[in-house]
């Protein structure tokens, strides 16, 4: 994907004095400034939509996410409402999260989840590559450690979820840790609790 600032420079050129947007647009916004708003009033008109539209295309996009839509799923549904390719879709998320560009994650890390553990989870539960990130996003949420997770509620339901045991989980995960930590080099540093 193209970094940030050609997203921006293209925001920005076809971005030709736009209308200023209305508090009431941009009311998820309005604790980040108006340097935030412009950018998102050029992210708007650089789509050719109104700042509402490009609003709602984004909660609806969030509310997939938060419903378990599948990332790919989800940008796929909010490039079909703005009526933009998938691709462009990604490069306005990008343009709008302000983190890529120069100061771009690693590449093969993924919210802090090496890409490889991923595909080793992937592989170890037999599952696509994007529940296995679900899965570790949602370990985010489990409370205990070591044995005492396996009656934690949260990873309960994530191995329901996944149609298997927590123990199952629990074993997979340990077993994902301790192959990702031969593949880096070194070994776990907190014995292997549940692959945090």
């Amino acid at each position: 994907m193209a970094g940030l600032t050609a997203v921006t420079g293209a925001a920005a050129a076809s971005a030709a004095a736009p209308a200023a947007p209305s508090s009431a647009q941009l009311d998820h916004k309005k604790d980040e400034g108006r340097t935030n708003d412009e950018q998102f009033a050029k992210v708007a008109a650089s789509l050719h939509v109104t700042v509402k539209q490009l609003t709602t295309a984004l909660d609806n996009l969030k509310r997939a996410l938060g419903n378990g839509a599948g990332k790919a799923t989800a940008i796929a549904a909010f490039a079909k409402e703005l009526e933009i390719t998938v691709a462009r879709a990604e490069k306005v998320l990008e343009a709008l999260s302000g983190k890529p560009g120069p100061g771009k994650p690693v590449p093969g890390k993924d919210a802090g989840v090496p890409v490889e553990a991923v595909k080793l989870l992937a592989a170890e539960l037999k599952i696509s590559e994007d529940r296995a990130r679900q899965v570790f996003k949602d370990l985010d949420k489990v409370g205990g450690k070591g044995e005492d997770v396996t009656k934690d509620p949260v990873f309960i339901a994530i191995a329901k979820g996944l149609g298997t045991t927590p123990q199952r989980l629990l074993v997979g995960l340990r077993k994902v840790k301790e192959e990702f930590a031969k593949k880096e080099g070194g070994k776990p540093k907190d014995g292997a609790s549940t692959g945090k």
